[in-house]
């Protein structure tokens, strides 16, 4: 069994049963996350055309109602503080507010083998690795609420707990980690006979590949999330970007996530934005994928970014 050590940096928003009560750890919340970026990883080396191939690679990770229960068991516990907060800082015209963990809590994510397994695989701890780095948990997590780290590192990952108290450490450190969790992938499939595939000109879905996928971290420093938060806002709702259908959208058109996903990463004493950017076919129809891309560079422009991936691919 292994237990992570979780502190949140920004508000967590994770309703119970009473949407409007207090929030509620749930292992089902963290195993759909999970899901989604070991899919990320995944399409990443099978690529978006061999579906029951990429069943399979997930059912050997997750189970399923042919295969069985999942290899792994998961749970996340804590004593929690919450509090109120209000989850669009950028409109001061929408001051309603979600219920939240609050920031600076720990919380502990429990990772166990089931039976005859003896270990939880290093590839899950990858898939954990890359969630907890790139992702986060519950509503509004795509726009950096959400946001969990772990100081101690976890075992058999390169990602240590010194890289939270240096720039160049952690962007080193995260490189090395997509890369490990990229090789592992491989490993896997290859392990289930799976061949390897290329992903389609524009996907079927987000997946971590260099010609999809473009990773900011910017080292500009924030004393604050609150801040970090509102001038991430500032130029997303700026007269440029204001509403355009790229950055997702909801209405009469239909409803399409994001493919932007912005951490608040707490390096020493500062927060620091890390954007994710997904290009992958939408629902309904398909964006200018130049408004995202111009989008990212004038984020790197304005707080001093550091390209993880993707810098010199064309959308």
């Amino acid at each position: 069994m292994l237990i992570v050590k979780l502190e949140t940096v920004t508000p967590l928003f994770l309703a119970g049963a009473d949407p409007r009560g207090a929030p509620e750890l749930r292992a089902a919340s963290v195993r759909g996350a999970l899901r989604y970026w070991l899919r990320a990883l995944l399409g990443g080396v099978i690529g978006d055309q061999n579906w029951d191939a990429l069943r399979k690679a997930e059912a050997a990770v997750w189970g399923s109602t042919k295969t069985g229960a999942s290899p792994v068991v998961v749970r996340m516990y804590g004593k929690l503080r919450s509090d109120y907060y209000q989850p669009l800082l950028h409109n001061p015209k929408k001051k309603f507010t979600f219920r939240g963990i609050s920031p600076g809590q720990t919380l502990c994510l429990e990772l166990s083998p089931r039976p005859p397994y003896r270990e939880v695989s290093s590839f899950v701890l990858s898939v954990t690795v890359l969630w907890l780095l790139l992702g986060g948990l519950g509503k509004r997590s795509r726009r950096g609420f959400g946001t969990l780290q772990f100081p101690e590192g976890i075992p058999r990952q390169p990602f240590t707990h010194d890289a939270y108290k240096n720039m160049s450490k952690f962007e080193q450190t995260l490189q090395q980690v997509i890369e490990k969790a990229q090789n592992e992938a491989q490993s896997h499939i290859s392990t289930l006979q799976i061949a390897a595939g290329t992903p389609n000109n524009l996907p079927a879905f987000p997946l971590l590949h260099s010609n999809h996928t473009k990773i900011l971290f910017c080292r500009n420093k924030f004393s604050t999330w609150e801040t970090a938060m509102m001038d991430f806002w500032r130029l997303l709702r700026g007269d440029q970007y204001r509403d355009d259908p790229v950055f997702g959208f909801a209405g009469q058109a239909g409803r399409q996530a994001s493919p932007l996903h912005l951490r608040i990463i707490k390096i020493d004493k500062s927060y620091h934005l890390l954007l994710t950017a997904f290009r992958s076919r939408f629902q309904s129809r398909d964006p200018d994928w130049r408004k995202l891309q111009d989008f990212l560079r004038d984020c790197a422009h304005r707080w001093q970014g550091t390209w993880i991936m993707g810098k010199n691919i064309k959308w």
